[in-house]
């Protein structure tokens, strides 16, 4: 039987065979066009969001700039305490004209109480207990103890540390300060410059050291103003006044007449009738929380004796405090003197001027040729009839310079005009 082949089917076969035959060479043909607009939409995508992340890097950067500056600035700020203005005096001490007290509850007493114990609490946050560590031998159990310490107080940030006023501490060789703040941790402590003279000293922390606690807490206090202080003044005595760091006191100006002198001047004193320690040292603050004194019994009592809480006026080393807080030392010359009064003029003939009743020893003043019982009547071509005003142009000075200091000196035949150059010193 004569077959015959279906000639689709063979067509079908032939294609399959074709299709099989070239599948090897078949080929996926890419839309190029679609390829490069995805890796444009990434490359897009990504520069978008680096411009954002910069333009929030700018914003942050712009907004923590002064925080930033703040705590980690490397170029300490100078630092300038403002001059006072000049208080009206009230009249002396006795003699003041009788005026009618309001009666006093108890719930008033406890109410002031509180109010003074409010303000302390928050002075006392800018307080710091410097002490002096010096090491032991090997044999003992602590290889550092404190030998030293004295309470200061926080008044001046220079952006790069905190500054703090304080008796001067003796800090022997081998050993280191340390400082405690409100926060209960320890950081080093540096000597930013200390007169012996005043026996001051501006102590200098580290703000970059300052744990998060610390920076919640402290806060600088303000200088105030001890001219305008007078009698029956409330005051609050805080640091070490008693011979204990944390303690607090509440009293009133005893006396505003007393003085302490110093070489080149003489420093007012407020006198409290508050007990205190021979030891005692920190700070006077008036109801509103400023400093108006400075503590330090030691330089005020003498061979072991101990009274009442007296402090410099701080008004009167705000100008030393200055020089201290940008390295600077305090201008020297040496000579403790007073003033010649009218009175003194007329009844001993004695000129106008400051009477120089000692010179001390290894001193600028010394060492150009002044002597006691000379009278200085011009310092730096300024006129000076006055102790304080000789105080001031001294102030005006810096150590290293010259300058020229005329006076009289009394003679077989009367006073002598007398000529000096006297180069500013400084005592450390």
């Amino acid at each position: 039987m004569e077959y015959h082949e279906n000639p689709e089917e063979r067509r079908e076969e032939n294609g399959e065979e074709k299709k099989e035959e070239f599948s090897f060479m078949q080929e996926t043909i890419k839309d190029e066009d679609a390829g490069y607009r995805k890796s444009r939409n990434t490359v897009m995508k990504y520069a978008g969001l680096g411009l954002i992340f910069g333009l929030a890097a700018c914003l942050g950067f712009y907004a923590l700039r002064p925080w930033v500056e703040d705590r980690f600035s490397s170029n300490p700020r100078t630092i300038t305490i403002p001059e006072e203005e000049e208080e009206e005096t009230q009249e002396g001490e006795e003699g003041q004209t009788e005026e009618t007290s309001p009666v006093l509850t108890v719930d008033d007493y406890e109410q002031l109480n509180q109010s003074l114990v409010t303000v302390a609490n928050t002075v006392n946050r800018s307080m710091v207990e410097i002490s002096v560590q010096v090491s032991q031998p090997e044999e003992q159990d602590q290889t550092l103890v404190d030998e030293d310490s004295v309470a200061g107080v926080i008044f001046e940030d220079n952006g790069v540390e905190l500054l703090v006023a304080a008796r001067s501490l003796t800090v022997p060789e081998g050993g280191s300060l340390r400082g405690r703040l409100m926060d209960g941790n320890y950081y080093s402590v540096s000597v930013k410059k200390q007169d012996a003279n005043l026996g001051i000293a501006v102590y200098a922390i580290a703000k970059n050291a300052l744990s998060e606690g610390a920076w919640n807490q402290i806060q600088t206090v303000a200088l105030g103003s001890s001219g305008g202080v007078s009698k029956g003044d409330i005051v609050i005595a805080v640091g070490s006044p008693f011979g204990y760091y944390g303690g607090m006191g509440f009293g009133v100006i005893s006396s505003t007449r007393e003085t302490a002198r110093r070489a080149d001047g003489e420093y007012s004193l407020l006198c409290t009738d508050i007990g205190g320690s021979t030891s005692g040292t920190g700070i006077l603050v008036n109801t509103e929380g400023q400093i108006i004194g400075m503590i330090d019994q030691e330089r005020f009592y003498s061979d072991g004796e101990s009274g009442p809480v007296a402090a410099y006026g701080i008004s009167d080393l705000k100008e030393a405090l200055e020089f201290l807080s940008n390295g600077q030392s305090v201008p020297y010359v040496g000579i403790q003197g007073v003033t010649v009064t009218e009175e003194l003029t007329a009844s001993q003939g004695i000129p106008a001027g400051v009477y120089v009743q000692e010179v001390s020893a290894d001193s600028p003043a010394m060492a150009a040729g002044i002597q006691s019982g000379d009278v200085i009547t011009e310092v730096d071509g300024t006129a000076v009839t006055t102790l304080s005003g000789y105080n001031s142009v001294l102030m005006q000075q810096e150590e290293g310079d010259e300058i020229r200091v005329e006076g009289q000196r009394q003679g077989t035949g009367g006073y002598v005009d007398i000529t000096f150059r006297v180069t500013v010193g400084s005592k450390e």
